[in-house]
């Protein structure tokens, strides 16, 4: 992609993240409320599947967003040796899309488990999700630490561009 300047950036970067927490976000809220008003109910009606299912979907949540977390981190270790911020920037923002992409299908994940089980522990876990979403979106703050940003560069994409001008 081509921007003409680090707030179109942002822009763009924000819009997107944005538009693909959409996707979770509502079809939790469609099955909360189908699950809420009784129009479904569980498909699974055994204790025991519904207890293995409430320890393991958290379980490989944590597992699927560690995976992905440490996979992201080496690849902006390796972003951070690039000589053009542009370069960098243009790198993590598809760096940036599978972070986020991660936490969307995890968060589609226990939709899924609510749909199944009908157990509100799923809303807590899609909870943890967003609060977790929220330490990982890509702010110029986070921009800057994720890419090593020292310096100008870290100055210039703090401000969005605008400490330069």
């Amino acid at each position: 992609m081509n921007y003409s300047s680090l707030g179109e950036f942002f822009y763009k970067l924000y819009n997107i993240c944005l538009l693909m927490m959409f996707v979770p976000v509502a079809a939790f809220l469609l099955v909360y409320y189908l699950v809420l008003t009784g129009k479904t109910g569980a498909i699974i009606q055994s204790e025991q599947i519904i207890q293995y299912t409430l320890i393991g979907f958290p379980i490989l949540a944590v597992l699927d967003l560690t995976i992905v977390n440490l996979v992201v981190k080496k690849r902006f270790s390796l972003l951070s040796k690039e000589l053009s911020l542009g370069v960098r920037l243009e790198k993590y923002f598809a760096i940036g899309i599978i972070r986020i992409s991660a936490v969307v299908a995890t968060s589609m994940f226990m939709a899924a488990g609510l749909y199944i089980t009908g157990h509100e522990y799923f809303t807590l876990y899609f909870l943890a999700l967003l609060i977790w979403l929220y330490f990982q979106w890509p702010t110029p703050a986070r921009v800057s630490q994720d890419l090593k940003l020292r310096g100008d560069e870290e100055k210039m994409v703090l401000t969005k561009g605008e400490a330069f001008k």
